[in-house]
């Protein structure tokens, strides 16, 4: 969001001395009650706007303009005169009164009209002015909490559209010109070459360390002017600009932002440029990992926007979402919008997953266990992202799915082929694994609608296609596609023994709990992977792409519960093996991993508290 200062100042009753001598004994028969006032108004800095508040005097005396101890006039809550101070008054009676009645005389059950002029202060926000009426001298009468909300807004502010496909570039290339596309989302009109009017692409927060970076910028921290000569409202502006790879191996990212230089910042979306520098061919790449998150409480899921936002499910109920995953961005938003959540155990906000097309329609799907017509129930919600606020969209499933503080699964994902893959648990009952006719010990695919694809396998022992594409699954937590392949791999607990890595076919069954591991038994697929006679408590899993991560590019990285560490696993053909293991017991209990638009791994940790979003970046 913009750089505007969010002044929700309630202004503190700081109880000066006004011109007025403050309101001392009651006085019987004096009493008003609301009616209405005007809009609330947004000007830019400076601007000034005439403002009416009108009251019904419900009292039994009459108000009386210019006369001692029945002249009402509308004054400040608690006296304060911070409004005053911030600049809000133009022509009030005093610091603390902003207008007395319009009316010579107002009688009982008649209506009162109070008018002032109200002026945006110079440093953008919103301000939030609290009101009554008092009857000077005498006493205050009923405060029912009016306000007027003043926004001073410059009317700049911007909406990323689109941007060029991040770079990678050899150590001191330099980049074909790359663009970044905002819209003009605001009231003024963006003008090339005029200083306070002009839009610039700038690094955030005027971070010149990537000054080496730069190929012709306007400075350290600009990286181009609008190309346009004018971008009127709703039109888009194009900013045009080259960047010079680092000599070292890895992943840079530019956090970017639109601003009118003198005037105002315009809203931080957490738009990236990331620049990747391959490893030599072959090459093994060390692994650093950097805390992005602390303080969390079972950050269960991640996800990226296009813009670069990141969305963070917290089990409790709560989606994070912040600027951008670098550390200690800002959090745009703590929500909590699922009603009727029950978290419990395994149980609660679980996964969470952007529609493909988020950059245009917004959709967020979410896996949440909830309370619903006296179920326990996991569902897979949809909602359209407004802002920062998710707004309730529909229900992709709403029943089927039994909840369980044990084996509760729901990962979600949509695949290469549009569709949405839901991960879910046999709930505690190893029953359903192998009951074609519930959802619970299964892997499901749906439409974002939440229809049945006409191409879901019919499972042995039903009439018709349903959700269900895999079965015989007992506790999945990790589902990730194969780059290349498009393969769909599903990682899941075991109980006391043989976690799994799969290679889900439709129609397959993967024989939990008849079947545990490899059993060479030809109604059950065998997994590509088993940790054998232990559990690790594999959860999430994604695989690595790109030629920063040198010789793991291609590698599937699990997160592990139980064993506390991220583990390396490549394939050949059906076979899935374990290569390495990293940050063993560093970090706690690893929930997710998932690769994020950089190009780095995230990872979320499940300790119960302190818990961390961490990026892990490959480099020499």
């Amino acid at each position: 969001m913009t750089a505007a200062i969010l002044r929700v100042a309630v202004f503190a009753p700081l109880v000066l001395a006004s011109l007025f001598s403050q309101p001392a004994l009651a006085a019987s028969g004096f009493h008003a009650a609301w009616v209405d006032q005007s809009p609330w108004p947004t000007l830019r800095p400076g601007g000034t706007v005439s403002y009416t508040i009108h009251y019904r005097n419900t009292g039994t005396e009459t108000w009386q303009r210019g006369v001692a101890g029945r002249q009402v006039n509308l004054g400040v809550s608690g006296d304060s005169t911070a409004a005053a101070d911030a600049g809000l008054a133009v022509g009030w009676p005093s610091a603390n009164r902003v207008a007395t009645t319009s009316e010579a005389t107002v009688a009982p059950n008649t209506i009162a009209t109070f008018t002032f002029t109200l002026r945006a202060p110079a440093t953008t926000g919103t301000y939030r002015l609290g009101l009554h009426p008092v009857l000077e001298g005498v006493q205050h009468l009923e405060d029912e909490g009016v306000f007027v909300v003043v926004v001073s807004d410059a009317g700049f502010h911007s909406a990323w559209v689109s941007q060029s496909p991040y770079p990678t570039l050899q150590p001191g290339q330099v980049s074909a010109p790359l663009a970044i596309v905002f819209r003009n989302a605001g009231s003024q009109t963006w003008t090339k070459g005029v200083l306070g009017l002009e839009a610039r692409l700038g690094i955030n927060q005027d971070d010149a360390q990537w000054a080496a970076l730069g190929v012709n910028w306007m400075s350290a921290n600009r990286v181009a002017a609008q190309t346009e000569a004018s971008v009127p409202p709703g039109a888009n502006g194009t900013f045009t600009f080259q960047v010079r790879a680092p000599q070292t191996a890895g992943t840079y990212s530019l956090h970017l932002r639109p601003v009118i230089d003198g005037t105002a910042w315009m809203e931080d979306q957490g738009v990236f440029l990331t620049i990747t520098v391959p490893l030599p061919a072959g090459a093994v790449p060390r692994l650093v990992a950097t805390v992005v998150r602390s303080g969390l409480a079972i950050p269960w899921d991640l996800a990226f926007a296009p813009d670069g936002r990141m969305f963070v499910t917290e089990r409790v109920g709560n989606i994070l979402i912040y600027a951008s995953a670098a550390p200690n961005a800002t959090q745009l938003a703590n929500v909590f919008p699922v009603p009727n959540i029950n978290a419990s155990g395994e149980s609660g906000l679980m996964s969470i997953e952007l529609d493909p097309g988020f950059a245009t329609n917004n959709l967020l799907y979410v896996c949440v266990s909830v309370n619903d017509g006296g179920q326990w129930l996991n569902q897979v919600l949809r909602y359209r992202v407004n802002g920062n606020a998710p707004v309730f969209d529909g229900y992709v499933i709403r029943f089927g799915m039994r909840a369980n503080s044990n084996h509760d699964g729901c990962r979600i994902r949509f695949g290469p082929d549009g569709k949405l893959w839901v991960t879910m648990g046999d709930a505690g009952d190893t029953a359903n694994g192998q009951n074609p006719n519930v959802l619970n010990g299964k892997v499901l695919r749906v439409n974002g609608d939440g229809t049945i694809p006409a191409d879901n396998p019919i499972m042995a022992g039903v009439s018709a296609r349903t959700a269900v594409y895999t079965m015989g699954n007992r506790n999945p937590q990790g589902l990730t596609f194969e780059p290349g392949t498009g393969r769909v791999i599903e990682v899941e607990h075991g109980d006391d023994t043989h976690d799994e890595i799969n290679i889900l076919r439709a129609g397959a069954n993967y024989g939990y709990p008849v079947c545990r591991g490899p059993c060479g038994d030809p109604r059950f697929v065998d997994p590509a992977w088993s940790s054998g006679n232990v559990t690790l408590a594999t959860s999430g899993g994604d695989f690595a792409r790109g030629a920063q991560w040198g010789a793991y590019d291609g590698s599937l990285f699990v997160a592990t519960l139980k064993q506390s560490d991220l583990r390396r696993f490549t394939f050949a053909g059906p076979i899935a093996t374990q290569r390495d293991i990293f940050f063993d017991g560093t970090y706690g209990r690893m929930r997710t991993a998932r690769q994020g638009p950089d190009g780095s791994l995230y990872i979320t940790t499940s300790n119960g508290s302190g818990d961390w979003v961490i990026r892990i970046t490959p480099t020499q």
